[in-house]
C-alpha cells in the first residue's frame, strides 16, 4: 500500500488561537544538521548552536517549498539552513476542499481592515462566508502564542526571525512591520496587495512615520513584471511603497527591491522567495 509522504525532519502542531479561536496547521521543519554530533562533517559544517527561524505565511502552499530550497542552498556554504515554521490551515486530505479552505481563511488573517466590498465578492465567488480584516488578531496569535511556543521548544535565535509572505501575505508582512517593528528582523515580501482597503498600507505607513524615526528591519520586496494591467496596479504600488520607505531614511532599515521579468503574480512567488532567502540567510 502507498504510504503518506512526509518532509524529512518535520513535525506537525495543531494550534487554536486563544484570542480568536481560529485553528492552525503548524509545520516545523528542522535543519538537517539540527541534531548532528561533533564528528559529523559535510553537509553539516559550521552548524550554529541556535538557528534562524523562517515563519511562512500560507504555509500549506509554501512551507515545503521553502524547506526544499534552503536545505541544498546551504550545502555550498554561502547561506545557513534554518528552522521553517509553516503557518497554515487544517487539512482533511481532500486537495480541492483543503485548497478552498486555505484561500478563504487567509482573507480573515492577512487583511488589515474590514472591506465589505471584498467580503461580498469573495463570498459570492466561493459560495460561503469569507470574512476579512482581522490581521490584528492574527498578529496577536503570532506574537503571544506561536513565536513563544517555537522559541521554547527549539534552539532558535530570536535575533533572526524571518517572515515570508506573498500577495495577501505581503500585505500582512507590511502591516506587521509597522505594528510590531521589532518582531521580525527580516521580511521577504512579494507582490503585496496594496490596493486592499483603499490602499490602507500607505496611510498606515504615513501614520507610522509621524511618530517613528527607527524601523529596525531588513526587507526584500519583489514583484513580477506582468503584474501590471489596466485592472492591476501591483507593480506600480510595490515600487511606490519601496520609494516611500527609502525616502523616509528610517534608522536601522534596509530595503532591496526586485522586479522579476516575464513573471506573473503566481509564477513570481518561487523565484522571489528564493532570492529573498539568499538575502536573509547569507552568512
Amino acid at each position: 500500500m502507498p504510504q503518506p509522504v512526509t518532509v524529512l525532519g518535520s513535525e506537525l502542531h495543531l494550534m487554536t488561537a486563544k484570542h480568536t479561536r481560529r485553528s492552525y496547521h503548524i509545520t516545523i521543519s528542522l535543519p538537517l544538521g539540527y541534531n548532528k554530533s561533533p564528528d559529523e562533517e559535510w553537509p553539516f559544517n559550521e552548524t550554529p548552536e541556535r538557528w534562524p527561524v523562517i515563519y511562512v505565511l500560507d504555509g500549506n502552499w509554501y512551507a515545503d517549498m521553502i524547506t526544499g530550497i534552503i536545505r541544498p542552498m546551504a550545502w555550498c556554504g554561502s547561506t545557513t539552513d534554518a528552522i521553517v515554521v509553516g503557518i497554515g490551515y487544517p487539512e482533511t486530505g481532500d486537495p480541492i476542499a483543503d485548497t478552498r479552505v486555505s484561500f478563504t481563511r487567509r482573507d480573515h488573517d492577512l487583511t488589515p481592515i474590514y472591506d465589505p466590498t471584498v467580503e461580498e465578492s469573495m463570498s459570492k465567488f466561493y459560495k460561503r462566508p469569507v470574512p476579512n480584516g482581522d490581521a490584528a488578531g492574527f498578529l496577536t496569535f503570532l506574537k503571544d502564542e506561536l513565536i513563544p511556543l517555537v522559541e521554547n521548544l527549539y534552539r532558535t535565535d530570536p535575533a533572526k526571525r524571518i517572515l515570508v509572505g506573498h500577495s495577501y501575505g505581503g500585505l500582512f508582512g507590511l502591516y506587521a512591520m509597522f505594528e510590531a517593528p521589532t518582531l521580525f528582523s527580516s521580511l521577504i515580501l512579494g507582490s503585496p496587495t496594496l490596493s486592499y482597503g483603499s490602499r490602507f498600507t500607505f496611510d498606515q505607513e504615513a501614520a507610522f512615520a509621524k511618530i517613528n524615526r527607527q524601523l529596525p528591519a531588513k526587507v526584500y520586496l519583489f514583484v513580477g513584471e506582468q503584474e501590471e494591467t489596466a485592472d492591476d496596479t501591483t507593480v506600480t504600488d510595490t515600487l511606490r511603497i519601496a520609494a516611500i520607505l527609502k525616502e523616509r531614511k528610517y534608522e536601522g532599515f534596509s530595503l532591496v527591491k526586485h522586479v522579476f521579468l516575464d513573471q506573473n503574480h503566481c509564477e513570481v512567488a518561487a523565484p522571489g522567495i528564493q532570492w529573498g532567502l539568499k538575502h536573509a540567510l547569507k552568512r
